[in-house]
């Protein structure tokens, strides 16, 4: 129960439970690995989508031409949102607040791997919290600032947690004709998966375990939110990376290969037997399930203290007061404060160390040091 709660989100934004099942569509990466004895050598992620030059009477190098598939496989077989009222806060500040007014809103989705038992070698992304980054609306879309100074603080407290960003949540309108993502979406997923590779892969392949959440109206429910979680396939994230595939206000369902300048030679692209510049955003897509975890506790046992960086609602010293008078002193002390938001506010407005010392409190559910309780305890007095 929150102070400043938005309008509650439809209970869209809870996940249904566990079931056993097999995605007819997507292999996990390792079991697809596997079939290959682990030969990581053809995939596309390590293809590279070059150009040609056309040199005055030379010899001409004509690029390969690209065969565009579905991804077989997928790196997330499932993200679990297992903070459950951190979503539905999210959602009821769009749905109740900003998308009266045409606004839209994206934040950092923070939380952890572990392996997923429905599937052979599945992945499953938790997501715990959400950081809401100082953002502006670039057309239709929420766009976070540029260089914005708050994310290292950020994840210096979520590794704190033991935390890491494993994705982003974005809202926005419906699509028209039931599309998945737009050629705009797609882009934008796969530079941000870019951003988020590494080579920790014991093969030393290069891949993103980045998520997507979509938030849309959903025009068969009413308008309800609906949640859907997305990844787009490593064959578009390579194309954008060489500078290849771009989007155009005109095409609403696909992606385009760009034009090539002059004297350059682009590789020919073939979708389904047919060569073409327009490659629609089903290709791209990767589909992820959204479930609950059975039997896993939330990290953090309250999720009231008002968000950051909200326009409408900014954060205030006495909100610490506000938060912490309707929590039961009966708690243990690392539960008080096991609320991310609060602790990304101690870290911004009072000392960075001393919101870490919290978090590995909070991580391993220790009682905070008394020292810090007293302190806080004078500040919430003052305010």
């Amino acid at each position: 129960s929150s102070s400043a709660k938005p309008t509650p989100a439809p209970a869209a934004a809870a996940a249904p439970a566990d079931v056993k099942k097999a995605d007819p569509k997507f292999e996990t990466f390792d079991a697809f690995l596997r079939k290959r004895q682990y030969d990581v050598l053809a995939l596309p992620g390590n293809q590279k989508y070059v150009t040609g030059q056309i040199k005055r009477g030379g010899m001409m190098k004509i690029p390969p031409s690209v065969s565009i598939k579905q991804q077989p496989y997928r790196h997330v077989d499932t993200l679990s949102i297992i903070n459950v009222p951190e979503m539905e806060n999210f959602i009821g500040y769009w749905n109740g607040i900003l998308l009266e007014n045409a606004m839209q809103r994206t934040g950092f989705m923070y939380g952890y791997y572990l392996e997923d038992k429905n599937y052979d070698e599945g992945t499953r992304a938790i997501m715990e919290g959400i950081y809401e980054p100082s953002q502006e609306m670039v057309g239709e879309i929420a766009e976070p600032l540029k260089d914005d100074q708050e994310m290292a603080r950020v994840n210096r407290i979520a590794e704190a947690l033991g935390l890491e960003c494993i994705g982003w949540v974005f809202t926005s309108l419906p699509l028209e004709d039931d599309l998945l993502l737009s050629p705009e979406e797609v882009l934008r997923i796969a530079r941000l998966q870019n951003d988020h590779s590494t080579d920790a892969h014991f093969t030393g392949y290069t891949l993103s375990k980045f998520v997507t959440c979509a938030v849309r109206p959903d025009p068969g429910n009413n308008g309800a939110p609906c949640v859907n979680p997305f990844m787009v396939s490593e064959q578009a994230c390579a194309m954008l990376r060489d500078g290849i595939l771009t989007s155009a206000p005109s095409e609403r369902r696909t992606c385009l290969v760009r034009e090539a300048k002059q004297d350059e030679l682009i590789p020919d692209f073939v979708v389904e037997g047919r060569s073409g510049k327009k490659i629609a955003t089903d290709f791209f897509i990767v589909r992820v399930n959204d479930t609950a975890p059975k039997k896993h506790q939330r990290m953090f046992t309250h999720a009231d203290f008002p968000r950051e960086n909200r326009p409408t609602h900014p954060q205030r010293r006495e909100d610490l007061k506000k938060y912490f008078s309707k929590i039961p002193k009966s708690e243990p002390s690392w539960s008080r404060f096991a609320d991310f938001h609060l602790l990304l506010f101690i870290a911004k407005e009072i000392d960075v160390d001393t919101a870490v010392a919290i978090a590995e409190c909070v991580r391993d559910r220790k009682d905070i040091p008394e020292g810090v309780t007293m302190m806080f305890n004078e500040l919430i007095n003052e305010a």
